[in-house]
């Protein structure tokens, strides 16, 4: 929150975000709140831009080739023509030259801010065991280019499979399902982000979304935040750049019991992990899911088995089942700075 607070009411609105985020999914946040943090992600979105406008025989971009099918998104640069580029880094040897120094220190801002929401949200569940508040966490950094031209869904209605996403923005597009009222709300735009509070943070927007592990590790104390990305470029900015940070746990072994108390509840016994890796639980939640960020093709072919197993199984689909684009109904209600929230 922000540093003029003392400390009771620090606490008090870390409390109150904290609840909208469990709520709703998404959390708001104002980066020119966080030291540092401005200036890092307008250097990492400059040297971005530069990545993106190489041609695709570039050394830059040929050498860091992601794979092929549904690994495409997993590490590399990716390119899913009409859509989007995405260049994805986990290692800094994995990174291009171009964009390593300042992802690197975009990456130690940010890492060491997710983790410290991890921590507080475990707090808010009663959740002190060694487990739960000491786990190491893994991070990866995903920087898109989605192209203009007519307005278009560039990511359709998903939920990350992490634990926390940070979606910094150069300009609108990203949108979230309110879970009260089942409408999209334009998290990014000026109806939800003042103007005032977008120069304060350089033009750039920031959303915090929790994810599907944070969702099963919490037994839904904590939703999972739906969200899309709706393109619709104006003349001067062609393409939509946005940075995605993702929190992830390390890879160790997981004991649900960790994860249990008063406020949590405990998990059923078909819930349960006691000591597999958290590879294992990752896997079996990506199984769930289709992929966002591969080709057309391949995205349609998982949309198509997992909606086949929804109807098999006889239940409804959710999360990463595929449904028809509608357009969000009008413009979303007038927010004042106070929806603007921050975590410190």
């Amino acid at each position: 929150m922000y540093d003029s607070m003392d400390t009771q009411e620090k606490g008090n609105s870390d409390a109150d975000a904290l609840s909208f985020l469990a709520t709703n999914g998404y959390l708001p946040l104002l980066l020119a709140d966080h030291d540092g943090m401005v200036q890092a992600y307008s250097n990492l979105f400059d040297s971005s831009t530069q990545f993106f406008s190489l041609p695709e025989n570039s050394p830059q971009k040929t050498a860091f080739h992601a794979a092929s099918g549904s690994a495409a998104s997993e590490e590399g640069y990716s390119d899913l023509p009409g859509e989007k580029s995405i260049m994805t880094i986990k290692t800094r040897n994995r990174c291009p030259d171009i964009l390593q120094q300042h992802a690197e220190v975009a990456w130690n801002l940010t890492g060491a801010f997710l983790q410290d929401i991890a921590r507080k949200i475990a707090s808010s569940l009663g959740l002190e065991s060694e487990g739960a508040t000491h786990a190491d966490f893994v991070e990866d950094v995903q920087v898109f280019e989605a192209e203009g031209g007519e307005p278009k869904v560039n990511a359709e209605r998903h939920k990350d499979l992490g634990l926390l996403s940070l979606v910094i923005g150069h300009s609108p597009g990203l949108e979230v399902l309110d879970p009260v009222t089942g409408l999209w709300e334009a998290i990014e735009s000026e109806d939800f982000v003042p103007k005032e509070a977008q120069v304060r943070s350089g033009g750039l927007t920031a959303t915090l979304l929790s994810g599907e592990t944070m969702a099963l590790l919490t037994r839904g104390r904590y939703k999972a935040g739906v969200h899309r990305v709706l393109c619709a470029p104006d003349r001067d900015n062609p393409y939509r750049f946005s940075i995605v940070f993702t929190l992830r746990p390390g890879l160790a072994p997981v004991y649900t019991m960790h994860f249990e108390s008063d406020i949590v509840g405990r998990f059923a016994p078909e819930e349960q992990m006691d000591g597999q890796s958290s590879a294992e639980l990752f896997e079996r939640i990506r199984r769930s899911h289709w992929n966002v960020n591969v080709v057309k093709d391949l995205r349609e072919e998982q949309q198509k088995r997992l909606l086949a197993l929804a109807k098999a199984a006889k239940t409804s689909g959710s999360g990463g089942v595929a449904e028809e684009f509608v357009p969000p109904p009008g413009p979303p209600p007038v927010r004042t700075q106070s929806h603007v929230m921050g975590m410190g």
